[in-house]
């Protein structure tokens, strides 16, 4: 239940666009919707219940903090390249 932010670099926007129903790649986010597209940038100030973040290593140190802190309930990580340090730390 609640509101789903997945948090993603720009560049995987269309990639994952075409996979979230409802979502338009490039558009301005609809804060309405039950799921949310966002890159690091458009995340902040808000929050979501569940927050998805996308490739984490490809952002900066403060794009970073910022997606990961957006989430009240939830915080979900999905990565194919590597993790950045602070990151292994905390799983380790």
């Amino acid at each position: 239940e609640g509101r789903l932010a997945v948090i993603a670099p720009r560049e995987l926007h269309r990639v994952l666009a075409a996979r979230l129903d409802g979502v338009t790649p490039g558009a301005e986010p609809d804060l309405t919707r039950t799921v949310v597209l966002l890159d690091p940038r458009q995340s902040k100030g808000l929050e979501f219940d569940s927050v998805l973040v996308v490739e984490p290593g490809s952002y900066g140190t403060s794009d970073l903090y910022v997606a990961l802190t957006r989430a009240t309930q939830r915080l979900g990580v999905l990565h194919t390249g590597p993790l950045p340090k602070g990151l292994v730390d905390a799983a380790g």
